[in-house]
């Protein structure tokens, strides 16, 4: 009986997945047509993609297939400046990647940068979606005498309905777990550099131009670290934290 169920829910769940996708994709269309100065080429599409990168201020969504055929998934660094800029990052892979000599060093590289990471079976087209209001995504595949391209859409109303798409696949998805990034305490490259930094005495000032990052944002950071290092000031977190052996 209850797997009966389980079949129920999942194909319910499929079905409300089929029906925002198309929902998306006739609002894709729309749009395509009304802003077609909005395509990207190829070579410019890694500069688009920083470009609305930058503008993160609370989610981002990313779908790649790794290999990334069109330069729209944003390097481990970048996407860890995005995550201790206070967003959230998400990127859903194909779970033939986990154990692929290539994507799975990827995928848990990914992970260590703070981006929550996840793969499914089936993954709709690549695509970086920003705070539900803008996204970069591919239109065509490189191929002979098409160097391909993508389209970057800045419609709230269709970013959204793609970003809840994304969400119906994550729904399903299943959790990147990775025994390395525990032994660090799961900390991304960035709070790591940071910790060593507070470690060594510098002040906030300090770190925020070492990091090259705001010094509202390294508060923010120092903040949310000393809360889980349990202390109370940053030279303690550092300390802490080379005691824990996470640097």
């Amino acid at each position: 009986m209850r797997e009966v169920q389980a079949m129920e829910q999942a194909l319910a769940h499929l079905s409300d997945v089929a029906g925002k996708l198309v929902v998306s994709c006739r609002s894709l269309q729309d749009a395509v047509i009304r802003g077609g100065r909005d395509r990207v080429n190829l070579a410019e599409v890694p500069y688009a993609t920083a470009e609305v990168l930058a503008t993160a201020t609370r989610a981002v969504l990313v779908v790649t297939g790794l290999p990334d055929l069109f330069g729209l998934l944003p390097p481990s660094t970048t996407l860890a400046e995005v995550v201790a800029g206070g967003a959230e990052v998400r990127v859903l892979g194909q779970d033939r990647l986990r154990a692929d000599p290539a994507g799975g060093p990827s995928l848990r590289a990914l992970a260590c940068s703070g981006a929550q990471v996840a793969t499914v079976p089936v993954i709709p087209p690549a695509i970086v979606i920003v705070d539900r209001r803008a996204a970069l995504m591919a239109l065509s595949e490189p191929s002979e005498g098409d160097a391909g391209s993508a389209f970057l859409l800045r419609d709230p109303e269709v970013a959204g309905d793609l970003a809840s798409v994304i969400d119906s696949f994550w729904a399903m998805a299943l959790p990147l777990h990775d025994d390395g990034v525990a032994a660090d305490g799961g900390l991304s490259p960035v709070d790591q550099a940071l910790l060593r930094l507070l470690a060594q005495g510098k002040t906030q000032q300090e770190a925020a131009r070492s990091l090259q990052l705001s010094v509202r944002t390294i508060s923010r950071r120092i903040a949310d670290l000393k809360q889980e290092l349990k202390a109370g000031s940053p030279l303690q977190a550092g300390m802490e934290a080379v005691r824990r052996g996470w640097l």
